[in-house]
């Protein structure tokens, strides 16, 4: 009897400390994860964060130019993420709210190389055990934003 008491304390010291994180926070780790990868030029590893409906959005606003019609739209799009990190200088999660239990918002600040500002909500939901980026919305910001 006394060792089921400890083992029920010890799940309940265990789930407790889980959940002091904020409820949002494996939704802004992918945030996290998708911005560094773009940063880091990796364009098709971070397509693996973004949801494919919304991938497939995406590919289709991109108009690709005759020496690129070799490139699957989805390739296109992976090249263009590498690019676009390589023009990001800082990048700084705002906060987060979960929305239910399978969507969430994430706001981010991205600062690029000339200190200028922008804000963007990432949507995620939850796909199976992971979260996915299903929406990128950018906001226009006053200056200075800190």
């Amino acid at each position: 009897m006394k060792k089921i008491a400890i083992a029920s304390v010890a799940v309940a010291l265990i789930l407790g400390v889980k959940s002091c994180g904020e409820p949002y926070d494996s939704a802004k780790d992918t945030v996290e994860e998708f911005m560094e990868e773009i940063q880091e030029g990796e364009g098709f590893e971070a397509l693996r964060y973004i949801h494919p409906s919304f991938r497939d959005n995406l590919t289709k606003d991109i108009k690709l130019p005759v020496q690129f019609t070799e490139l699957r739209p989805s390739e296109m799009l992976a090249c263009l993420l590498s690019t676009m990190g390589a023009n990001i200088e800082e990048v700084k999660i705002k906060g987060g709210e979960l929305i239910s239990e399978n969507t969430a918002i994430i706001r981010v600040k991205v600062e690029d190389k000339n200190e200028i500002a922008k804000l963007f909500d990432f949507v995620l939901i939850k796909d199976g055990d992971n979260w996915m980026i299903a929406d990128i919305t950018p906001h226009a910001i006053r200056y200075p934003y800190k």
